[in-house]
């Protein structure tokens, strides 16, 4: 398929990493047949890592299923200054919003690294949710969980200050480590830049935040991770905060 100005690239994926709808959420309960009778209405769009997929208010309305990579929702509201909304791997939706409401969009979306996506028509998005009841339960349970997120993410602007919402979002965005401790990991490690943009602060604020945790001995950085050394001590001090 040709390249497209205006779209980007247009291209299959690899072989090694073969498209499917099903292994999205919502798409989980459709058959093999199914999800190659939809795959043959959509099309997949390469994208290279900081480009972005679509822009803020852009007015399409197509959604997207991430194949490979990372996509990344923000918020910008001048040069250099922009808020992470969330990042999105494989398996993951987005874009739905927009094909819902019909409306332009509210973030703009940008390749955190080298991705690929499936890219669904509005009317094909429109055509499964009509008949499959199924996909639009599940749709409305996936965009439940994003409100109630969206709600702690505003608790969490209202009545923590900065250090409280590095604190908190650290234990967000980490996992539980495979050995069997209590420790716990940001794997690839985020910059300070990163973790600003996270939490609403600046990068110096974090930097130096991060350094007093670390002397603390209660974060290490690594060159492939964040460790969390003692994140119930970090729970304790959002739950002080909190009680305060």
């Amino acid at each position: 398929m040709k390249a497209n100005a205006t779209t980007g690239s247009a291209l299959p994926l690899p072989a090694t990493t073969p498209p499917t709808l099903r292994g999205c959420a919502i798409f989980a309960g459709l058959s093999p047949e199914e999800d190659r009778e939809w795959l043959a209405r959509c099309h997949s769009r390469t994208l290279s890592a900081g480009e972005s997929l679509v822009d803020f208010e852009d007015m399409s309305k197509d959604v997207f299923v991430v194949q490979t990579g990372e996509i990344r929702a923000v918020l910008r509201f001048s040069v250099g200054k922009e808020a992470i909304l969330g990042s999105f791997k494989r398996g993951d939706i987005l874009g739905e919003q927009s094909a819902i409401d019909d409306m332009a969009r509210s973030a703009s979306l940008m390749a955190v690294s080298d991705a690929t996506v499936t890219v669904i028509p509005c009317i094909v998005f429109h055509d499964i949710l009509r008949q499959r009841s199924d996909v639009a339960l599940t749709l409305l349970q996936l965009l439940s969980k994003r409100i109630r997120a969206m709600n702690d993410r505003l608790s969490e602007l209202s009545f923590l200050d900065t250090k409280h919402r590095l604190y908190n979002t650290l234990l967000r965005l980490s996992r539980v480590r495979n050995d069997g401790g209590r420790e716990r990991i940001i794997s690839p490690p985020l910059v300070h830049a990163e973790l600003a943009e996270h939490i609403g602060a600046s990068r110096e604020t974090v930097s130096r935040e991060m350094s007093r945790l670390a002397r603390e001995q209660l974060v290490e950085r690594t060159s492939r991770a964040i460790v969390l050394k003692n994140p119930v001590e970090l729970s304790r001090r959002i739950s002080r905060a909190l009680e305060g």
